[in-house]
């Protein structure tokens, strides 16, 4: 991420939602979502958890007592099901990457939700992804493990926090594109992927960039190749996938706070206030900011329109890649 990218993006936001929202909680509903569950579908410590928890503390100062319940498993869809079959009425939210409502409805022929039936509440951040490699593995550039890759079929493998995830296809796309047989293994979620690279029993994963830049700096793991447009000036050592000869793997994905569909109106617009204010919290900024990833600010209205945009390309690219899912 570039230096003149730290700033709160606005696309298509309400500015004053942040400012107003501690006037929009009336004191009735206030008091009875006080205590709010927040579902992440991932293990602690990966990055929807390091993300949900930064802006809880944001709920915190807002006079709210949030607690994250880690529902791993299923790349995310069991906290997703959950959500679904809980109340519907603003008590339980849930922080999702996109792609689980934009991409899971072209891969899971058994899926038990589709778009519709979520109500967008705010957006959180925007984030690309990474290629990364671990200690055993012999490559210090994408070209080398392309070579590395072929030269060794039978351990050219990576993890991903699950099967069907954007993060899987660009290694799908990757192997689709370099010719090789890249086989993935699904992980329940990119932290355990991790933990498997830096001990040697994985040579690769592909996962949020922000999940790997710690061991990355510290020598545990070389990312080779992120997904984004232009170079991060956290580490700007790092080429894009479009430096090296893959245009087609630049991409971002965002976190995104959801409700149930048919969660009342005014409660939808009370929490997405308080959420778009909870990520202003200047705690809250730099935890995130620290991590590379961009703040973003998308009123439900154009959040439910981006969704809608991402659902159909993914139609496209899943169709491409030949991916059918075992469920």
């Amino acid at each position: 991420m570039n230096s003149h990218r730290r700033h709160f993006l606005q696309h298509g936001v309400a500015c004053s939602a942040p400012v107003l929202a501690p006037a929009l909680f009336s004191a009735a509903h206030a008091q009875a979502v006080r205590k709010l569950s927040v579902l992440v579908g991932f293990p602690a410590g990966g990055a929807p958890d390091t993300v949900a928890r930064a802006i809880g503390e944001g709920l915190r100062e807002l006079g709210y007592s949030p607690i994250v319940d880690n529902k791993a498993g299923a790349g995310g869809r069991l906290a997703t099901d959950a959500l679904l079959a809980g109340p519907a009425d603003g008590s339980t939210i849930l922080l999702v990457p996109g792609g689980n409502l934009t991409i899971y409805p072209h891969v899971y022929t058994k899926l038990r939700y589709k778009l519709a039936d979520f109500a967008p509440l705010a957006s959180a951040c925007e984030f690309e992804f990474a290629l990364a490699v671990g200690p055993t593995i012999p490559a210090t550039t994408l070209a080398e493990f392309i070579t590395w890759a072929k030269a060794n079929p039978s351990k050219a493998q990576f993890g991903s926090p699950g099967a069907g995830t954007a993060m899987h296809f660009i290694g799908v796309q990757l192997g689709q594109l370099a010719r090789f047989d890249f086989q993935h293994i699904p992980y329940r979620g990119g932290a355990p992927a991790l933990t498997d690279v830096i001990g040697g029993a994985l040579p690769a994963l592909t996962t949020t960039l922000p999940n790997v830049l710690s061991a990355h700096k510290s020598g545990k793991v070389r990312i080779l190749a992120h997904s984004g447009a232009k170079r991060s000036a956290v580490v700007p050592d790092v080429p894009t996938f479009r430096e090296a000869g893959f245009p087609a793997l630049t991409l971002a994905e965002s976190f995104i706070w959801v409700a149930p569909a048919r969660t009342p109106p005014e409660v939808q617009r009370e929490l997405g206030a308080a959420l778009a204010a909870a990520v202003l919290k200047p705690k809250v900024r730099a935890v995130l900011e620290a991590a590379d990833y961009d703040l973003l600010s998308l009123t439900p209205d154009a959040l439910s329109a981006r969704l809608a945009t991402e659902h159909r390309q993914w139609a496209d690219i899943v169709k491409a890649t030949g991916y059918k899912s075992e469920d």
